[in-house]
């Protein structure tokens, strides 16, 4: 056990040094969470409510997006939690990465951890420890505010093992997610690359059980996130799949430990290949950057396309409630068929320009936030021992995150036009996807500006265009939902381009939105010129 000593000790420092970050989350996700549960009543309380919303939600489309739905008979609380498990699963997972990247790889890379262990009688594990500990109490603190909450919400058709089982079932994937991270924290010696791997495992596991849910259920088991859909919440209340994500979380826990041990402190399993000393991507900041971010780029561009193709191959289903009934292909001809089918698809795919659009942002955000971090691991003073000007570096980081962004959802968007129009029996023009792409770069632009505009003037509060890309999702998927105002909706950029590509793209707030992006890069780019660099 003295490989432990001193774990409470930095536990406590953990917590001290996260409890804001947590608090957030926290007041975000159970306040989202129970306010929608409160509200889904009044949404889907009666049957016919509860009908006509039984067919979406069981169409290709929407398992694809939000996992499979029961079969047999709905209530508002299955609704609730069919519509809410998976995307409140990845909420859930993404702070648990935040977290368990910060305690593990971000405080060696920081060298916190060698002064630690090097000055102090702490043993060599307790680091790790209290990181899974701390990830422990975080996801504990939102299984119990989460399932009080959702207690006092009282749903119809709920009951007290199926509320406490959806609460607990939602914070034991991401724990065990939380677990996974720390064992990519062994495997490379960056952040930045342990991050890259979380997320790249995520995106497997949910395209797994995408594919999955629509072609065959029974194999959703392959995928730790299917999990959270085979617990059966207000049917069966299985407590299995918990059950199973916690051993995942205490396996992978195991692994961790296994790792660390052979391996020095702030290094990792995975060795860097050291390079050529002389590169033609050593010239400048331009071609370093296109070099160092070459492998997070081409890892963007496929995991985009095999998404977009991903959700374009069940278009077909989409219409099918139309195409298989002879009735109402009798009354309303195939001519009105085919123009609901299309309407349908089209909204679905101005749907997939949102979530594309906000994968992309993530993308070009993140190229803008890496200036920062390189900026206070001392890189960039090497990179101006010559003689480069800091616009030009601060220009070369926000045009390649600009383009970046852009041709990510113009490849998410292609790729579900291609696999799209492949099944369906009268293909999509591409001008609708088009119309998708162009309404929703002053989207990309706003965020990618503001992230410009706070690396300029502040870089600690750039953390501010993370929140607000989280608010503007939740507003534009749940807005209405929550019965919010239209002030309120229109906090986010996505409010104005929500109804294209069924309706014409309006000009004048997607010109607004460019003016604003505008003016937050020119004051980024003078605050970032006059500013002392950090350190």
């Amino acid at each position: 056990m003295e490989q432990y000593t001193q774990t409470l000790t930095l536990l406590k420092a953990n917590l001290k040094r996260d409890w804001i970050k947590i608090t957030a989350w926290l007041i975000v996700l159970v306040g989202v969470f129970v306010a929608v549960a409160a509200k889904f009543d009044g949404i889907y309380g009666t049957t016919k409510q509860i009908g006509a919303i039984s067919s979406t939600l069981r169409s290709k489309a929407m398992v694809a997006l939000i996992g499979s739905v029961p079969d047999g008979h709905l209530t508002t609380a299955i609704i609730f939690t069919s519509e809410m498990a998976v995307f409140w699963g990845l909420f859930i997972i993404i702070f648990n990465y935040s977290l368990a990247v910060g305690s593990s790889r971000g405080q060696e890379e920081s060298g916190l951890t060698e002064m630690v262990l090097g000055g102090h009688p702490v043993g060599r594990l307790a680091p790790l420890m209290a990181a899974a500990l701390e990830l422990l109490i975080a996801n504990g603190l939102f299984a119990l505010i989460t399932g009080a909450g959702t207690m006092i919400a009282n749903l119809p058709g709920s009951d007290i093992n199926g509320t406490w089982l959806s609460a607990v079932a939602i914070a034991a994937v991401g724990w065990a997610f939380g677990m996974i991270a720390l064992v990519f924290s062994q495997l490379v010696a960056d952040s930045h690359n342990v991050s890259m791997y979380n997320y790249a495992f995520l995106g497997i596991v949910y395209l797994i059980r995408m594919m999955t849910d629509v072609s065959n259920p029974d194999y959703t088991w392959i995928s730790p996130l299917g999990w959270l859909e085979k617990t059966e919440i207000y049917t069966n209340n299985n407590w299995w799949p918990v059950v199973m994500l916690a051993a995942l979380g205490v396996v992978a826990f195991f692994g961790a430990v296994a790792l660390n041990a052979n391996r020095d402190i702030d290094a990792g399993i995975i060795h860097v290949n050291p390079g050529s000393r002389r590169s033609r991507f050593l010239r400048g900041p331009a071609t370093l950057l296109v070099w160092n971010q070459k492998s997070l780029t081409i890892f963007w561009v496929v995991g985009m396309a095999v998404l977009g193709a991903s959700y374009g191959s069940v278009f077909d289903s989409i219409g099918k409630i139309f195409n298989t009934s002879p009735t109402i292909q009798k009354v309303l001809g195939q001519t009105a068929v085919r123009h609901i089918e299309q309407s349908q698809v089209l909204s679905f795919i101005g749907l997939l320009g949102i979530i594309f659009s906000l994968l992309a942002v993530i993308a070009g955000v993140m190229i803008v936030n890496r200036l920062v971090t390189e900026e206070r691991r001392g890189y960039l003073q090497m990179v101006m021992t010559k003689p480069q000007g800091r616009t030009y570096i601060l220009a070369v980081y926000v045009v390649f995150g600009l383009i970046l962004a852009a041709g990510l959802l113009f490849v998410a968007l292609v790729s579900a036009m291609g696999a799209g129009n492949v099944v369906m029996k009268h293909p999509i023009a591409f001008k609708y996807f088009w119309q998708t792409f162009v309404s929703n770069l002053p989207a990309i632009a706003v965020f990618m500006a503001l992230m410009v505009g706070l690396v300029g003037i502040y870089p600690r509060l750039r953390s501010l265009v993370w929140a607000y890309l989280g608010i503007s999702f939740l507003i534009s998927y749940f807005g209405n939902l929550m019965d919010l105002s239209k002030s309120v909706l229109k906090i986010s950029p996505y409010y104005w381009t929500k109804k294209v590509p069924i309706e014409s793209i309006n000009t004048t707030p997607l010109i607004w939105m460019l003016v604003i992006a505008a003016v937050l890069i020119v004051i980024g780019f003078v605050g970032y010129k006059n500013r002392d660099l950090e350190s």
